[in-house]
């Protein structure tokens, strides 16, 4: 399980810079997305197993069994997993919506260094300065059309 948690702690890295400096390169983004299919394959080969043992811990989230799985070595892993895979995940949103609103390398730089961190703190910021500088509050461009 060090092994694993290492790979997952530095392998990342590469695929951050690639998000950071070339979103617009659809290889280097093509690379990024297999390695969301790889975290989430890793995560899925991990979880299966012990499906029956961690369904009814999230069916009926209490804060003592929960605290219990995640204290031992297959939760420390498979949390830092799916805390790894959703903060590059929300980068490479981050990216592309800031591609799409044209926004300078230095707006992702300022959100993507608290998103590799922080997570859904830098999530919070982006969010944040996009309703402001949108002047609107919406995920998509066609949130105010009806479908």
């Amino acid at each position: 399980m060090d092994a694993l948690f290492n790979f997952l702690s530095y392998a990342p890295g590469p695929f951050w810079l690639l998000i950071l400096f070339l979103p617009r390169n659809r290889k280097a983004m093509l690379a990024v997305d297999c390695f969301l299919i790889l975290l989430s394959a890793i995560f899925a080969y991990h979880t299966i197993p012990i499906l029956k043992e961690i369904a009814p811990l999230i069916a009926k989230p209490e804060f003592d069994p929960i605290y219990g799985f995640l204290s031992t070595e297959r939760g420390v892993v498979g949390s830092w997993n799916h805390m790894i895979l959703g903060d590059l995940w929300i980068g490479r949103w981050v990216a592309h919506d800031s591609l799409q609103s044209k926004r300078p390398l230095l707006v992702r730089c300022l959100f993507l260094t608290p998103i590799l961190f922080f997570g859904p703190f830098g999530l919070f910021c982006y969010l944040v300065f996009r309703i402001i500088s949108r002047r609107q509050i919406s995920l998509t461009k066609y949130s105010d059309e009806i479908a």
